[in-house]
């Protein structure tokens, strides 16, 4: 029996949760599943719940429970090997300034970057240029930490002249396209901030940032998410630094979503064909 939480793939039998709890008829479904597909919107409870079965699961998010948000990344890039700008994590703006104040100087040489912890698809980010940038980010740091989220961390700067290379990847499949600046000077490049999607331009850094995606998937079992990669352009033959990985992305650098999810559905009927079952049971609606 194949079972699908996802709320545009029925299978043998299809569970949309909602603000459903998970009972014992849950459980007991996860348990005599030959085969799980998870929604991208998986929550924890629900995954520790499939992975504790040891049913096969689709998409494979160990790797996304295990490091969360941009601190956890930074351990799981460093953990893996994986290439990536130099990252520091701090619990707040009191534990970054008490390092710098104390004699230690910056973390990093200007300019550089702050990101929120648990923020995705550019925002949060503040691209640090000087010290009057730095009070302006710090400040409205500390107004989130009052809220209770205070983890960030802060990253060199790579001089990729705002060029980001998005790596989707899709089950075996990885797509890219490059997210190019609307304006001379923009560093912070991401669609919903005007950025110009490319698929042409520099095949070969492509060619560099696929590798390193398939790397990534290898040594961690992610096959759906996008991540996002960096080049120093000005080297003569740059390597790709990984910046982060996007769970939740957008995808009209796909296509748009009806392409996405065909996308998505043949990565499905593809992982199920390898588990000798029969992927005509899993229908796109």
């Amino acid at each position: 029996m194949i079972l699908s939480f996802h709320p545009c793939f029925e299978a043998h039998r299809q569970i949309i949760l909602g603000d459903c709890d998970l009972d014992g008829e849950i459980l007991h479904a996860i348990e005599e599943a030959e085969a799980v597909i998870l929604p991208q919107a998986c929550t924890q409870e629900l995954y520790g719940l499939c992975a504790r079965s040891d049913t096969p699961l689709f998409p494979n998010y160990k790797a996304r429970i295990r490091y969360q948000g941009k601190v956890g990344q930074r351990a799981l890039f460093r953990d893996k090997g994986i290439p990536h700008p130099a990252t520091l994590a701090w619990n707040g703006v009191g534990d970054f300034t008490e390092a710098w104040a104390g004699g230690q100087g910056m973390p990093h040489e200007f300019p550089f970057f702050i990101k929120e912890d648990r923020t995705h698809e550019g925002e949060g980010v503040f691209f640090v240029a000087d010290r009057v940038a730095l009070d302006r980010a710090l400040a409205r740091l500390s107004l989130r930490g009052r809220s209770g989220l205070k983890g960030f961390v802060t990253q060199d700067h790579i001089p990729c002249g705002g060029n980001v290379l998005r790596a989707v990847t899709i089950g075996k499949r990885i797509i890219t396209y490059w997210k190019r600046p609307a304006r001379p000077g923009q560093e912070i490049t991401t669609i919903n901030r005007g950025a110009l999607i490319d698929h042409e331009w520099r095949p070969d850094l492509q060619e560099k940032g696929r590798a390193l995606t398939h790397l990534l998937s290898h040594k961690t079992g992610i096959n759906l998410a996008a991540i996002d990669l960096v080049f120093s352009i000005m080297d003569e033959d740059p390597e790709p630094l990984a910046l982060e990985i996007n769970y939740y992305f957008g995808r009209r650098g796909l296509g748009g979503t009806e392409n996405y999810y065909r996308l998505l559905h043949g990565a499905i009927q593809e992982w199920l064909a390898q588990l000798g079952l029969d992927p005509g049971w899993v229908r796109l609606i």
